[in-house]
């Protein structure tokens, strides 16, 4: 399901990975992803040398995955399974462009998401 990368992504850093560097993702309306990014163009920062391969997004899809993102050669960049609280997986790092003054907005989320799953569970317990 995970293939290298054939081709570097723009603006890569010198003798960094072929997957390292800045890259224009599309993100897909109706998606967590487009909630949390409020647009369909966002730029993200990468650092990997591999990716989805193509040949199993077939698989992705029938297994309940959807795309929520892709790059400029409509590779796959984010994906989710949409039925789940917070299940959300990019090839891009959130953390990379993620500040204590200003954090990205997928730890944002992440982070609203943990804290409404335990007050769930914790008035679940109570009610018990």
């Amino acid at each position: 399901m995970i293939t290298p990368l054939s081709c570097a992504l723009p603006n890569r850093r010198e003798g960094g990975p072929k997957g390292s560097g800045d890259d224009a993702i599309k993100v897909n309306s109706g998606t967590l992803l487009y909630k949390i990014c409020g647009s369909e163009d966002h730029s993200e920062q990468y650092f990997c040398n591999y990716g989805v391969n193509p040949e199993f997004e077939a698989q992705f899809v029938a297994a309940g995955m959807k795309i929520s993102a892709r790059g400029g050669q409509g590779e796959i960049r984010a994906a989710e399974l949409p039925d789940h609280p917070f299940f959300l997986a990019t090839l891009f790092q959130p953390q990379l462009s993620s500040r204590p003054e200003a954090p990205h907005a997928i730890m944002l989320a992440f982070l609203r998401a943990a804290l409404r799953f335990r007050k769930d569970r914790a008035g679940k317990k109570r009610r018990k």
